[in-house]
C-alpha cells in the first residue's frame, strides 16, 4: 500500500487537516479489504467536508491522493464514467513539468477506464500519450503498465499482431528489469492472444507462468482472473468440465472480493459454457446475472455485444428463429459502431449457422463468406477452420444441385460433361493466376460447372452432327445460354453465375452472341470461361477430327480467332501451359465426381493454407 504523506507541518495543529486525513487511510484500508462500497463512503465524507467546512486548498498532494483514491474505488465498481471524471480532475494538478511521472500516469488511467466503456478511439489516444511520455521519462515500469494497456485495447479492435507485438515488447522490458507482476501480467495477456489464434498450448503455458507469480506475490485478485483465462482455453479444446472447474474457481474469488468487472466477464463465459453442454436454464440464469450488471452500469461495449449475442444464441437453442435473428442483428449493428471486427465476425458465423438452420442456404453461404473473410483478415486459425467446415456444409447442398444436373447432361452428351468439368477447371486456374476473389472464383467454377446446361434441349441431331453445323442449326446452338438461363430461373445460388452463362460466348471485339458485348463491358467471369471453352474444345477430340495439342490450339486462337479473347486473360492461359501447371487437365477423362474435387480446390488454394498456418 502507498505510503500515506502526513498533513504539512505548518498545519499540524489544525484538527481538521488530520481529519481528513484519517478519512483516505479509513478509505484505502477499506479498499485493501476490497470492501469498496465502504471505502467509498469514507473518500466521500472527506470530500464533503472539505467543502463544507470551506477549508483552503492548503493540500495538493491529499487533492490528488483523493481524486485518485476515488477513481480507483469507482473503477473496482465497475462505475467507468464517474471513474473517467475523477482522473480528468487529477489533470488540473499535474500540470508542472515537475509532475510530468503523474501526468502520465493519470493518462494511463483514463485510457483504461475509456476502453472498459467502449471508446476504444479515445482509449487509444490516452494510452499511446502515457507511452510516449514514459518512454521520455524511461520508465521501464511504466512503459510496460503501457504497453499492457495498448495491448488490451488493439485486443478489442481484433488488431490481434499488434497487440502480441506490445505484448512481447512489454515482456522483455519488464524481464530485464526484474518487474515479476508486469511479468506476469503482460505473460496473462499474451496467453490471451494465443487462445484467440487457436495456440492453446502456448496459450496454457503463458497462463500458468503469470499464475506462479501472482500465488507467490499473494495476488488474489490476478489469480482469479488467469482461472477465468485458463477456463477460456479450455472451453475451446471441449474440455467442458475443466472449464467450468475454473470459472467457478474465479466466481468464488471474485464474489469474496467484490469485484463486478470479474463477475461480469464470468456470468458472460459461463453463459456460453452451459449453452454448450445444452444447460439452457442455468445459461439463461448466468446471460441474465450478466445483463443486470451491464444495465446497472450502462455500459455500451464488447461486453455487452457478448451478452446480446448470447441471448440469440438461447433464443435458438429454444428454436424462437426470429428472436434469434432480432438479437444477432442488434450485436452485430453495435459491433459496427464500436468497431468490434472479431466480435462481428463471430456474430456473423452464428447468423449464417441460424440461416443454414432454416435452411436459407444462400444466405447462409453468403454470410458465412464474410464471417470467413473477417477471421483470415484477423489471422484466427481456430475460427477459420469452423467456419470453413460450415461452409463446405453449405456448398454441399449446391454441389448436389450441380450433380443432378450434370447427370442429365452426361446421360444426353457424355463429351459435354466432361468438357464442363474441365472448362471449370481450367478457369480455376487461371481465376487464381489473375489473383480474383474467393468469391469470384467460386462464381466462375460453379458458372463453368454449368456453361452448357442449355444443351440439354439442343436436338441430338444438331448436338452430335459429326459434320459442319449449317447457318440454320448454329443459329439453334447460340440460343443455349439463354435457354440455360432459363433452366435455372427456378435456383437461387449465392454465386454470380447467371451473367457468366448468358455471356460465356461473347467476343472481345463485339462479335460475339448474345447480346454482342465487347471489352469490359463483357463480365470478367464470361471472358474467363470464353478462353477456357475455346481452348478445351479444340484440345479436346470429336467425331470429326483429333484433338489439337496446346500449342497448335493457341496458335488457332491467337491467329485465327484474333480479337476474340480478352488478351489478358489468354496470356494467363499461354503461362499456365508454359509453366506445365495445366498438363493434368488437357484432353483428359473426367470421373463421375469430378466436380467435387474440383470444388475442392476452389474452396482452399495452397497459397492462402500456407498464409494461415
Amino acid at each position: 500500500m502507498k505510503q500515506i504523506a502526513g498533513p504539512p507541518s505548518e498545519y499540524s495543529g489544525i484538527k481538521w487537516v488530520e481529519t481528513l486525513y484519517e478519512f483516505l487511510e479509513l478509505a484505502r484500508k477499506a479498499s485493501d479489504s476490497f470492501d469498496y462500497e465502504r471505502a467509498l463512503m469514507h473518500l466521500d465524507n472527506l470530500e464533503q467536508l472539505w467543502l463544507t467546512k470551506g477549508l483552503p486548498a492548503f493540500s495538493p498532494e491529499l487533492r490528488y491522493d483523493l481524486h485518485h483514491e476515488k477513481g480507483k474505488v469507482l473503477s473496482r465498481l465497475g462505475r467507468y464514467a464517474e471513474a473517467v471524471a475523477q482522473y480528468q480532475q487529477l489533470l488540473e494538478y499535474c500540470q508542472d513539468k515537475n509532475l510530468a511521472p503523474r501526468r502520465v500516469e493519470v493518462f494511463l488511467e483514463i485510457g483504461q477506464l475509456l476502453a472498459k466503456t467502449g471508446e476504444l478511439d479515445r482509449a487509444l489516444g490516452y494510452v499511446h500519450r502515457a507511452l510516449a511520455g514514459n518512454r521520455r521519462l524511461n520508465d521501464p515500469l511504466g512503459i510496460c503498465k503501457s504497453l499492457r494497456n495498448l495491448g488490451a485495447i488493439y485486443i478489442e479492435l481484433g488488431e490481434f499482431d499488434d497487440a502480441e507485438a506490445a505484448y512481447e515488447e512489454g515482456i522483455g522490458i519488464a524481464l530485464n528489469n526484474q518487474l515479476n507482476l508486469l511479468h506476469a501480467d503482460l505473460s496473462n495477456n499474451l496467453g490471451t492472444i494465443k487462445n484467440i489464434k487457436g495456440e492453446w498450448q502456448a496459450a496454457l503455458e503463458c497462463y500458468k507462468t503469470a499464475r506462479t507469480t501472482y500465488e507467490s506475490e499473494g495476488e488474489v485478485r490476478k489469480s482469479a482472473y488467469t482461472f477465468n483465462n485458463i477456463g477460456i482455453t479450455l472451453m475451446e479444446q471441449d474440455d467442458y468440465e475443466q472449464a467450468h472447474q475454473n470459472y467457478v474457481a474465479a466466481l468464488r474469488i471474485a464474489d469474496s472480493i467484490k469485484d463486478e468487472s470479474l463477475i461480469l466477464i464470468l456470468n458472460i463465459n459461463l453463459t456460453d459454457l452451459l449453452l454448450k453442454i445444452k444447460n439452457i436454464p442455468e445459461a439463461r440464469k448466468y446471460c441474465l446475472s450478466a445483463h443486470q450488471l451491464i444495465r446497472n452500469k450502462g455500459l455500451k461495449n464488447s461486453q455487452l455485444v457478448e451478452t446480446i449475442k448470447l441471448a440469440g444464441k438461447i433464443a435458438l437453442f429454444e428454436e424462437n428463429y426470429n428472436e434469434a435473428l432480432a438479437r444477432f442483428n442488434e450485436a452485430r449493428d453495435l459491433c459496427e459502431e464500436l468497431g468490434l471486427q472479431f466480435l462481428e465476425a463471430e456474430i456473423l458465423f452464428e447468423i449464417g449457422s441460424l440461416c443454414q438452420m432454416t435452411e436459407q442456404h444462400m444466405q447462409a453461404l453468403q454470410i458465412l463468406e464474410q464471417a470467413f473473410q473477417l477471421f483470415h483478415q484477423l489471422n484466427v486459425t481456430g475460427r477459420l477452420e469452423k467456419t470453413r467446415k460450415l461452409i463446405c456444409s453449405v456448398e454441399d447442398l449446391y454441389l448436389k444441385v450441380f450433380e443432378a444436373m450434370a447427370s442429365q447432361v452426361d446421360q444426353k452428351d457424355p463429351y459435354t460433361k466432361g468438357h464442363s468439368d474441365r472448362v471449370a477447371n481450367l478457369a480455376l486456374f487461371i481465376a487464381r493466376k489473375l489473383g480474383l476473389s474467393d468469391h469470384e472464383t467460386k462464381s466462375i467454377v460453379a458458372a463453368g460447372l454449368l456453361h452448357d446446361i442449355g444443351k440439354l434441349q439442343v436436338p441430338d441431331e444438331i448436338l452430335k452432327k459429326p459434320g459442319r453445323l449449317t447457318p440454320a442449326e448454329f443459329d439453334e446452338i447460340k440460343k443455349h445460354p439463354d435457354t440455360g438461363i432459363r433452366i435455372l430461373a427456378g435456383i437461387k445460388l449465392p454465386w454470380e453465375v447467371i451473367p457468366l452463362i448468358r455471356h460465356h460466348h461473347e467476343k472481345f471485339n463485339g462479335e460475339g452472341y448474345p447480346s454482342g458485348l465487347s471489352g469490359d463491358n463483357i463480365p470478367i467471369g464470361a471472358r474467363v470461361i470464353c478462353v477456357a471453352d475455346v481452348f478445351d474444345a479444340l484440345t479436346s477430340a470429336r467425331p470429326y477430327r483429333k484433338a489439337f495439342d496446346a500449342s497448335k490450339a493457341i496458335g488457332i486462337m491467337e491467329k485465327e480467332m484474333i480479337g476474340s479473347f480478352d488478351p489478358v486473360v489468354l496470356e494467363t492461359l499461354i503461362e499456365l501451359i508454359t509453366i506445365g501447371e495445366i498438363d493434368h487437365i488437357i484432353n483428359r477423362q473426367t470421373d463421375a465426381d469430378e466436380m467435387y474435387k474440383i470444388w475442392a480446390q476452389c474452396r482452399f488454394t495452397p497459397n492462402r493454407v500456407e498464409s494461415l498456418v
